[in-house]
């Protein structure tokens, strides 16, 4: 049936606003671009935070729902601050959805509110400025948030989500840190009409938290997760706990109670925090698992129970009071594979702290009363008490005997690694912990029989016997007896004011650690004293040495210690009846007449050694040996000790320095000295095997000596030999010259044969005539001779200067000889002429 006129009109009427709103709605997605939202909405917020705003990207939709989304959000930290980050508030996106027709019903329904990526990053300076707090803008807020008391409208968010946030508070001010990722929250929230409460339910979870200082974590990386239903009733202006139920890692919690004044500058708080079903497990849990060895293999069982209070004002300038206790009852743990638990673990302590000015330091204590434990056949015990956490009173004692065949059964040790003996320790500390040098600390270890070995150090720890006692000035053995390997030990030992090894004040106040140490031994081998390690894999690279890396070789600590060893084997020497002082002080280690019985004579030694430049290590030694063996020492220092024998005797002065790996800079090396060798011998050395076949005289190959005597120097890389006389009783050597570290040779040898060897001389290109020319007047044939080249490879030829000198002189000889003759003759003439003329008739 066709509309009538009066229908028609009545349609055209009734579509003009539903044309309006839709000609409304399409206007305003035109009209509010992204650049206009920004516009619009970002000076608006930067008047509210007095901050610095930036946004990715604004959309809007408005039909059939209202719908904003925000892209890459930024808030700044106040201008001109010196925050460690610039940014307080970031995030990837936020997006809101509210529904349009029930706003104009006067209700409130929001479809979702999803926040993504949320990151807040909260501090304090050392001098209290905030980067949250509008007051470092230097101006006032200008929001403010008030509670109605008349009756609410309906509100319905079905849906709150915040995905991956992330949460930083860092207190320079108070030494506090507080970091939380992977913050996932769901929950919703409804307000009915007419009703002046509104509920919130939800779940949430953090993938770590951590908790504690600036430079350590108290607790760390703890995974939280957990359900709530809260109420907050508007008119009173109360936060109410209906139901909160969480789990830290394994430890579950409940929290109840209220918070007050929740729209104001100060919240009260009334909170309860419990650990209903609590059991060992579940608190173990909270234990890093690098902390506990193969976790997933551990059983335990027992009571646990956790209380918190939380209570009082809490605000920008107050913190509430905070009470608690914890105890831990007939608690047990075992791990899998072995086959003993440790049991009877009791634990009872509590703690407390009142509402306090926040920055407050006074006050508050920490008291853990029992503290029981049993290993097989041994009970450990302890107590502590702090008390006022602004300047910590400490009270501590601990004690137990621990019978180390034991330890196997109940946990598990390190592949390799072996223990057995008794230990006995008893431990007290009393005192004010900021001044720990003033603090009663008393205690001893008893070692009984202990033996301890592990795969790094395959010489066991065997037979380790005594006490060390302690205060807190010394720590003191006055006989600590062991073997290691082959080696035996005996220690007596004092360090004092060891407290300053980690603490530069008291070091400051109360002195320098020092110790005094007398080390005993039938036998030491320094092989029994290091780790023997496997060689790097081929082709690895090749770690620096300790000395190169590390900025100093010695603690810092100085040192008096007197040694006597019967027997000190070396990797290379055996040495016996080994006794002497040694001084360390800031790093100079000063040696005073250590004395040794090697190689069947003696050897005394007094000097320094500087280690406190790792790079350069100065020495200076004075050396006094006597009647030594010269093939068994000089073998390990020189390329000629291997060909030399007999009795050595020098003194020396060496200095120089050692480099990054305590090897010698030869570079550096200076010394001077004499050195006589008594009834000895050469064979085999090269150059005598050169020098008989120079001279064709078999006898030079082997030269059997009564004395040699010379000094020398070292400079420059060369050891320079003077004054040299080898005296074999019928030949003589006469040395002069140098030869490098390096084997170089650089000496003018003159060789004193006797007159039965004339014939015997062949020496390629030169006469026996010639050879009468170095003749003595004794007839003894002086042969001048230049050696070059390397020690092993050397190179003899006559010395052309003293041949030539040689001949000279002889020649003037014979001249000299015949002028004489002819004024002998002529002086007779004379005389027998003066004879005749005065001869008497």
């Amino acid at each position: 049936m066709p509309l009538s006129k009066k229908a028609k009109i009545w349609i055209i009427v009734l579509s003009i606003p539903v044309g309006l709103i839709i000609c409304c709605i399409i206007a305003a997605k035109i009209y509010f671009t992204s650049d206009r939202l920004k516009a619009f909405i970002i000076p608006k917020i930067e008047d509210a935070t007095h901050r610095t705003v930036a946004v990715g990207d604004i959309s809007l939709s408005v039909f059939p729902t209202i719908a904003v989304s925000i892209d890459n959000l930024a808030i700044s930290n106040p201008a001109g601050s010196s925050f460690d980050r610039d940014t307080l508030l970031s995030l990837d996106n936020l997006r809101i959805k509210v529904k349009l027709l029930p706003l104009l019903a006067s209700r409130a329904e929001i479809d979702y509110i999803v926040i993504t990526h949320p990151v807040i990053y909260m501090e304090v300076t050392k001098d209290g400025k905030k980067n949250y707090s509008s007051e470092e803008s230097g101006k006032a807020p200008n929001t403010k948030v008030t509670v109605e008391s008349s009756n609410t409208g309906a509100l319905l968010l079905s849906n709150l989500e915040i995905n991956n946030g992330e949460i930083e508070q860092v207190d320079k001010k108070y030494d506090a840190h507080m970091l939380i990722q992977g913050l996932n929250q769901t929950c919703s929230v409804e307000a009915l009409p007419g009703e002046n409460t509104m509920v919130i339910k939800g779940t949430s979870s953090i993938g770590s938290f951590s908790y504690g200082a600036l430079k350590m974590w108290y607790l760390s990386n703890q995974p939280i997760s957990g359900d709530e239903k809260l109420t907050y009733n508007l008119h009173d202006d109360v936060l109410s706990f209906d139901e909160a139920a969480f789990k830290v890692r394994d430890l579950p919690l409940k929290i109840s109670g209220t918070i007050s004044h929740l729209t104001q500058p100060e919240l009260t708080m009334n909170l309860d925090v419990s650990s209903p079903g609590a059991d060992m497990a579940s608190l173990l849990s909270l234990i890093p698992p690098e902390m506990l060895k193969k976790t997933s293999g551990l059983s335990s069982s027992g009571d646990v129970k956790f209380s918190l209070s939380i209570k009082g004002p809490s605000s920008a300038t107050m913190n509430p009071g905070i009470s608690g206790s914890f105890t831990v009852g007939n608690g047990k743990v075992q791990y899998a594979s072995l086959p003993k638990s440790i049991t009877n673990i009791n634990v009872a302590g509590s703690f407390q702290k009142p509402s306090a000015p926040i920055g407050s330091i006074g006050g508050g204590n920490f008291t853990i009363d029992k503290m029981t434990a049993t290993v097989g056949s041994n009970t450990l015990d302890g107590k502590l008490s702090v008390t006022n956490f602004g300047d910590p009173n400490l009270t501590a004692s601990f004690g137990g005997n621990l019978n180390l065949d034991e330890v196997k059964d109940f946990y598990p040790l390190e592949q390799g690694t072996e223990m057995s003996g008794m230990m006995k320790a008893n431990v007290s500390v009393a005192g004010k912990a900021k001044v720990p040098q003033t603090m009663k600390a008393s205690g001893t270890i008893a070692f009984q029989n202990v033996t301890i070995k592990s795969s790094g150090s395959p010489k066991p720890l065997r037979n380790l016997n005594g006490t060390i006692s302690f205060n807190n000035q010394s720590i003191e053995t006055k006989q600590l007896a062991m073997n290691i390997g082959e080696s035996d030990l005996n220690l007596a030992f004092t360090l004092n004011n060891y407290l300053g090894l980690v603490m530069s004040d008291v070091a400051k106040t109360a002195g320098k650690p020092h110790a005094t140490v007398t080390l005993t031994s039938k036998q030491l081998r320094t092989a029994d004293l290091m780790s023997e390690q496997a060689p790097p894999a081929q082709g690895a690279p090749k770690k620096s040495s300790p000395a190169a890396s590390q900025g100093a070789l010695l603690p810092d600590i100085d040192v008096d210690a007197n040694v006597s060893i019967d027997k000190l084997q070396t990797d290379k020497f055996a040495l016996t009846n080994a006794k002497g002082s040694l001084n360390i002080a800031g790093g100079v280690v000063n040696l005073k007449n250590f004395n040794v019985n090697a190689f069947n004579g003696t050897v005394q030694t007094k000097g320094m050694l500087d280690l406190r430049d790792p790079k350069k290590k100065p020495f200076n030694l004075d050396l006094d040996v006597k009647n030594v063996e010269s093939n068994a020492l000089l073998s390990n220092f020189t390329t000629f000790g291997q060909y030399l024998f007999g009795s050595f005797s020098t003194t020396t002065t060496m200095k120089g320095d050692l480099n990054d790996t305590l090897g010698l800079n030869t570079q550096t090396l200076l010394g001077n000295g004499t050195v006589n060798i008594a009834n000895g011998k050469l064979s085999g050395y090269p150059l005598t095997q050169k020098l008989a076949d120079f001279t064709s005289l078999a006898d030079l190959r082997e030269i059997n000596f009564k004395n040699w005597a010379n000094a020398f120097s070292i400079s420059n890389g060369r050891l320079n030999v003077k004054d040299l006389k080898i005296s074999t009783g019928t030949t003589d050597f006469l040395v002069g010259g140098s030869e490098g570290l390096d084997g170089s040779m650089d000496y003018n040898l003159t060789v004193k044969l006797p007159a039965s060897v004339s014939d015997k001389i062949n020496i390629g290109g030169v006469g026996a005539q010639v050879l009468q020319f170095f003749k003595d007047k004794d007839g003894r044939i002086n042969l001048p001779l230049n050696v070059s080249g390397q020690a092993m490879s050397p190179v003899v030829r006559l010395d052309a200067s003293a041949e030539q000198n040689a001949m000279k002189n002889a020649l003037q000889q014979k001249l000299n000889d015949a002028t004489k003759g002819t004024q002998d003759d002529l002086k007779k003439k004379a005389q027998d002429a003066l004879k005749n003329l005065f001869k008497k008739p």
